[in-house]
């Protein structure tokens, strides 16, 4: 029913100035899928650490939310971030960014 089951996957990652002027910054991965997607990040490609703040919001049917929220000290050790939309419909798919430091 639908043409394409495969997400697509917007990651959107904080500003340097608002990483070098902040305690803790916030990661966006926006996921427009026709499903209900599991999401979920890792960081340098390992799980989050229980530091780490995830919530994650359907905003439409068509799209899910999911935000990161970590202390600027640890984003600034980082070199990657990669954000995961998982469901039984359709194969992983993610979405990484080089984060700069």
């Amino acid at each position: 029913a639908f043409p394409s089951s495969t997400p697509y996957l917007h990651l959107e990652t904080p500003r340097f100035r608002t990483v070098m002027t902040q305690t803790e910054v916030t990661a966006t991965c926006v996921v427009h899928s026709a499903y209900d997607a599991n999401v979920s990040w890792l960081l340098d490609g390992k799980d989050p650490t229980s530091r780490t703040q995830v919530n994650q919001a359907s905003s439409t049917t068509q799209s899910i939310s999911s935000n990161l929220t970590l202390p600027s000290s640890q984003w600034k050790t980082l070199n990657t971030i990669t954000c995961r939309a998982e469901h039984r419909c359709f194969k992983p798919t993610q979405k990484t960014s080089n984060v700069e430091g």
